[in-house]
């Protein structure tokens, strides 16, 4: 299953991202995220370069993996790929469920975050739009939570 949670910048999505994964943890599902940088012409920052996978990073290998005890971090050059080949190419455990934040022209169900009326209607113009998610309702969570659980049982 796939799911985007998508929105304009500072709208939300970050902090929904964060509530949906805790609260299907909660009920034992295996979860993978994707999320765009949307900083146009702005790279994200790597690790720092003087830590070993990193230093094979810069002297040229395509991916490098470092494992920890707990943890296992990989860095791969990989230039503007889709989402749906990051899902095919990147995504490497087996998971129940990925999140999205963010890539909003791609074709998959989708949660939008909203502020205000005038996001809504431009936000309801995607493909794919499930549900809609208003900051600002303090029942937003709960609504979400149960419609979120109905979503995952018709795709089961």
């Amino acid at each position: 299953m796939i799911l985007q949670i998508v929105g304009f910048k500072n709208s939300g999505k970050t902090t929904l991202m964060q509530h949906t994964i805790q609260f299907l943890k909660s009920y034992g599902y295996t979860i993978a995220t994707i999320k765009h940088h949307g900083h146009i012409g702005e790279d994200i920052t790597l690790q720092e370069d003087h830590v070993d996978h990193m230093k094979h990073f810069n002297a040229g290998a395509d991916q490098s993996i470092v494992q920890g005890e707990h943890y296992q971090q990989t860095v791969t050059r990989a230039y503007k790929q889709n989402l749906t080949q990051m899902i095919d190419q990147s995504v490497t455990i087996d998971c129940n469920i990925i999140l999205v934040e963010g890539f909003k022209d791609e074709h998959f169900d989708k949660v939008v975050v909203y502020q205000t009326t005038e996001e809504l209607e431009r936000l309801k113009q995607l493909t794919g739009v499930k549900y809609c998610y208003d900051v600002h309702d303090k029942h937003a969570l709960s609504h979400y939570d149960n419609w979120l659980l109905q979503w995952i049982e018709q795709r089961d």
